[in-house]
């Protein structure tokens, strides 16, 4: 017997993100114009289209103000920590059983880039290693 394919469309992709993120941030509507439902809608427009939140807001027909959706976030987003904390939560919850609580090898490449500067801010932004390219002093970059 053949299953009937299983069809997802934006709007059941959007209805479950809103759900998770909801359960985890537990936002309550900031006014008539900026209810939650919006503020997601408006913050997965914006990066779907890879946009502002003021292009957002312009481009689509009944959102409210930018100033308004800026006023709403800041209102209800708590500090970058624990917003930070939240999302990572949410975000945890969607992983199955089997890869939350088992060790995984990850492959990571290192890439550094020689750099002949002084640092930015702090000492820490330079890695330092074994001399290449003229110099010990490198940015580094992860991937995995």
């Amino acid at each position: 017997m053949h299953l009937p394919p299983c069809t997802l469309v934006p709007k059941d992709i959007y209805r479950y993100a809103a759900t998770v993120l909801q359960r985890h941030l537990q936002w309550s509507d900031y006014g008539s114009k900026c209810t939650v439902t919006t503020l997601f809608q408006l913050l997965f427009y914006a990066a779907a289209q890879l946009c502002s939140l003021c292009a957002a807001c312009n481009r689509l027909r009944d959102a409210p103000s930018d100033q308004a959706v800026r006023d709403g976030l800041i209102a209800l987003c708590p500090d970058a920590v624990t917003l930070e904390a939240q999302w990572n939560r949410s975000f945890a919850e969607q992983l199955p059983p089997a890869v939350k609580h088992q060790r995984w090898r990850l492959a990571i490449d290192l890439h550094l880039r020689p750099y002949h500067g002084q640092p930015h801010r702090h000492p820490d932004e330079i890695y330092r290693r074994q001399a290449k390219g003229g110099t010990t002093h490198f940015h580094a970059y992860a991937t995995g």
